[in-house]
């Protein structure tokens, strides 16, 4: 069993860590052996499978940080506001990490401290803002703006899930169509024809031929697509899978530039705001560079950062990588290097790059209407020729007997 403690030595130094221990007593007499008075313990509260259960979200933690501010901002304690904020959260999850970063607050644990202990939830560059905030006592104005960092997330998320629900809509309903028909339509329409000794047309016959390979081994096609699926996902979730999605998914002609635009945008967001909360340009860089997935970003920002550090301009470094930072990108980075206001210059390219990938996604949404016409299309025919023909054809007999 784990157990999270807090404590000094014997030179008066704070001492926080985990101890594995049966019980709480033996935790304690362990402690006290390596000459440590503790002060706070109690066992290590296991809250991940929660979070995978109930998926916090931008919007969550948007919420969480500009009702933070707001509490600060009334004259609220830390501690009081926290737990304000845990009463009035819905999500068990949440509640549960603002609870224990309440009791970590309670227990003289500074606030970054309390959150850093939730990598999954709060990011690097955000623990290290609060850290900052609380530092320089302006923490009331990093949460504002962590909120709003948070907000635009959960916009720009918001707006693609919104370009790709109707082509999702659309499939789910074919996909749901052609399963009635494959598993109860044409094994119906295939008896009748057996019961009167007649022959299927050609075409309804190779249809019920899928269908009845489908009803015989759709079990173990489906176990198979499964095990082909997470094969594919931990391919993907590899640095050289990683590479192979990004290299085919930009070659698309539309979605290629969209998705290289959203990756720019989420970089010069979160520098942005980190900047905004004062910290150096090589050190936001290094840091956004270890949140990233995308290896090609991920170590070009690596490689920006240590040219930065050694004092050589941002804006040079950025033009190193023309395939992955548009020029207009880097054009905004010498602008703002020149005229020494370069968050000034960072938050005009991101609005830009908003509006910009906000046009592409109604281009895509107009561009995948007609190609869902042709899809149904190509199912009305197909529905025709396996449900109208043989159809017609019993309708015919009927009549002339």
């Amino acid at each position: 069993m784990k157990f999270e403690f807090r404590g000094f030595d014997q030179e008066g130094n704070f001492k926080i860590g985990i101890i594995e221990a049966v019980n709480k007593e033996t935790a304690i007499n362990l402690l006290h052996n390596q000459n440590i008075l503790v002060t706070y313990i109690k066992p290590v509260t296991e809250i991940k499978p929660l979070i995978i259960l109930e998926k916090i979200s931008y919007l969550d933690k948007a919420f969480f940080c500009r009702a933070l501010q707001y509490l600060l901002a009334a004259g609220i304690s830390l501690d009081e506001s926290l737990k304000t904020i845990a009463q009035q959260t819905s999500k068990i999850a949440f509640r549960r990490i603002i609870e224990e970063v309440y009791e970590d607050v309670l227990a003289g644990l500074p606030f970054s401290q309390a959150l850093e202990k939730f990598p999954e939830i709060f990011e690097k560059s955000v623990v290290r803002l609060i850290r900052i905030g609380e530092l320089s006592g302006n923490l009331e104005e990093v949460l504002g703006s962590l909120s709003a960092h948070y907000e635009n997330q959960h916009r720009l998320r918001t707006k693609i899930i919104s370009a790709m629900f109707y082509p999702a809509m659309v499939l789910a309903i074919f996909l749901v169509t052609m399963y009635v028909l494959f598993f109860n339509v044409i094994p119906k329409i295939a008896a009748i024809f057996e019961e009167n000794n007649l022959e299927l047309p050609a075409f309804t016959k190779y249809t019920f031929m899928v269908s009845k390979f489908f009803a015989d081994y759709g079990l173990y096609l489906v176990i198979f697509i499964i095990f082909l699926i997470y094969l594919l996902w931990q391919y993907l979730r590899s640095e050289e899978g990683a590479l192979f999605l990004y290299n085919f998914l930009t070659n698309f002609p539309v979605f290629g530039p969209l998705l290289k635009e959203v990756n720019v945008l989420n970089i010069i967001e979160s520098l942005t705001f980190l900047i905004k909360g004062g910290l150096p340009i090589a050190e936001s860089l290094k840091i956004i560079s270890e949140s990233l997935s995308n290896p090609y970003y991920k170590n070009a920002l690596e490689f920006i950062a240590e040219e930065t550090a050694k004092g050589k301009s941002i804006a040079d470094t950025f033009n190193a990588f023309p395939d992955l930072f548009q020029p207009l990108v880097v054009q905004s980075f010498y602008a703002g290097e020149k005229a020494g206001n370069l968050y000034k210059a960072l938050t005009t390219i991101q609005n830009y790059l908003y509006n910009s990938i906000e046009t592409k996604l109604l281009n895509i949404s107009e561009l995948i209407q007609p190609i869902m016409i042709i899809f149904l299309a190509g199912g009305l025919i197909l529905l025709e020729l396996t449900l109208i023909i043989p159809i017609q054809q019993l309708s015919r007999l009927a009549t002339f007997q």
